[in-house]
């Protein structure tokens, strides 16, 4: 039984994370002439009048990945609030930093190859990243409220 709610809002976050690592796709455009760009956490691809291009993006990935890592170790830190807190602010400056490099390649590398007018759309992998950082927040905000509890409790001793 797990009584801690924070922990069910961590396994949110890896759960995402994982998600966007196995490849689920952050954004993607289609042009009137049948071009396309595609962004994922690890590359980015576009395919403009049949010759394909692709540059990897291992910023973002390495940043998930520590995230990923940073998640699962703040789980098993239970008995050490403090630890878990300033962790869990880590988790969130990754996760953001994640999302900063991706709008980066987005809005300066694929809409500007062709008709930059058209924005393209956002996709799962771009929501799940969202998810994750409002789960994490919370998750700290729970782990705060533990400790006030306990702070609390222990100056009635």
């Amino acid at each position: 039984m797990i009584q801690r709610p924070q922990s069910i809002f961590l396994v949110i976050v890896l759960l995402a994370e994982i998600l966007v690592v196995a490849g689920w796709p952050l954004w993607d455009k289609t042009g009137m002439s049948g071009e396309t760009a595609q962004v994922f956490i690890s590359e980015w691809t576009s395919q403009i009048q049949g010759k394909t291009q692709t540059e990897a993006n291992y910023i973002p990935l390495v940043l998930l990945l520590i995230s990923i890592g940073l998640t699962a170790f703040i789980i098993f830190q239970f008995k050490n609030r403090m630890l878990q807190m300033a962790l869990g602010l880590v988790n969130s400056m990754l996760i953001a930093g994640t999302m900063g490099y991706v709008f980066y390649t987005i809005y300066k590398k694929t809409i500007p190859l062709f008709n930059p007018e058209m924005q393209g759309a956002y996709g799962i992998g771009f929501y799940a990243l969202i998810v994750a950082l409002l789960a994490n927040m919370i998750a700290n905000r729970l782990i705060r409220k533990d400790e006030m509890l306990v702070q609390s409790s222990n100056r009635m001793r």
